[in-house]
């Protein structure tokens, strides 16, 4: 039985809610749905509103009772708040977050080159926008709940798929046992790791860089404008590059490469980062600042694509998809995008 985490995440700036799971034996059975959605990430809940908006039903599968840890994805382009007015949650990102449209690249202490991005006074939003993903997801999600064609259930996890004639047959896995659940199409949005994309033994084409990259989210004032800030070959981390972004709650971003051959695990230990964040904050004249870590991850770039999205019944979007590199913030916004195609495409379909 799928026994998912029931003790709320820690972080300094956010309240997290853990949600009840769906439980079969409290449901009478279920027909054939129209689709079903594996994924409750950014790509899997604007799908599910998109084909709301557009008069099709959707159930919601994800093995989480809580939302994604840490802030993730934090800048959203003004495409993507396009889409998410959409599907009703834009007024709400731009309540909470922080929006910007200057960047700031700097080589060797110099600062070598200043980007504006164009903004009109009768834009409604800007460029970009700062907000971490667990105000997102919690926008994203209260909205689906809220709709009457979405189905949305919490500590539900995939764990078989088979194609039958026309449709697919789901496994599901809960705290009280299994259940099989048929949909005549299933979204596979369950993430750059998709187990679904595994089980079907499906390979991705690409290619996936050398070098990893430490993201820091550190509690902290500093007296800087919400600008990002990049430092190409800076004296303490020669030959890489540094990443800063602002997020709303007092929280900043600091974003890393590490030098080659050190393992992740040596990278995120506490001292590792100590040592970095504060040649980082004495470079840029903030020495001796007090701060605390809410939340630390390591990635590495990627650039890998499934050859094709559709594989009978099976629909991949978002990373489940393709894996793009953080830098140009094309994770999630392209998800957005994925998930607003994806979605009228599919309800004309259906």
């Amino acid at each position: 039985m799928h026994q998912p985490t029931t003790e709320p995440r820690p972080s300094i700036y956010y309240t997290y809610r853990v949600f009840q799971p769906w439980l079969p034996s409290a449901h009478p059975p279920q027909s054939r749905h129209p689709v079903a959605i594996a994924g409750s990430g950014p790509a899997g809940m604007v799908t599910a509103l998109e084909l709301a908006r557009h008069g099709v039903r959707s159930v919601v599968l994800t093995p989480e009772l809580q939302f994604s840890q840490g802030s993730r994805a934090i800048c959203f382009t003004r495409r993507s708040m396009e889409i998410l007015q959409q599907v009703g949650v834009a007024d709400l990102m731009t309540e909470g977050g922080l929006p910007w449209r200057f960047g700031n690249s700097y080589y060797r202490g110099q600062r070598v080159f200043r980007m504006e991005a164009p903004h009109d006074a009768d834009d409604r939003f800007f460029p970009i926008i700062n907000v971490q993903q667990q105000y997102m997801e919690e926008y994203l999600h209260d909205a689906c709940a809220a709709h009457p064609l979405i189905d949305f259930r919490w500590g539900n996890k995939v764990t078989q798929v088979t194609q039958r004639d026309g449709y697919a047959e789901v496994r599901v896995d809960t705290p009280e046992g299994e259940y099989t659940l048929q949909a005549d199409w299933l979204v596979a949005a369950d993430g750059g790791r998709s187990p679904i994309r595994t089980a079907m033994n499906l390979q991705m084409e690409g290619a996936s860089y050398e070098g990893f990259f430490v993201i820091a989210d550190i509690q902290i004032d500093l007296p800087l404008p919400t600008e990002r800030l990049a430092f190409f070959d800076p004296e303490w981390n020669p030959g890489n590059t540094i990443l800063m972004h602002r997020e709303p709650h007092g929280i900043w971003r600091v974003d890393y490469q590490l030098p080659p051959g050190e393992t992740p695990e040596d990278a995120l230990r506490p001292e590792s980062l100590k040592a970095r964040i504060n040649a980082q904050l004495k470079m840029i004249g903030h020495a001796g600042v007090p701060w605390e870590m809410d939340w630390c991850s390591v990635y590495s770039a990627r650039t890998l694509t499934l050859p094709d999205y559709v594989h009978g019944s099976v629909i991949f979007t978002g990373d489940a998809a393709h894996l793009l590199p953080i830098f140009g913030v094309r994770g999630a916004n392209t998800a957005f995008q994925d998930a607003q195609s994806l979605g009228w495409h599919l309800a004309y379909v259906v």
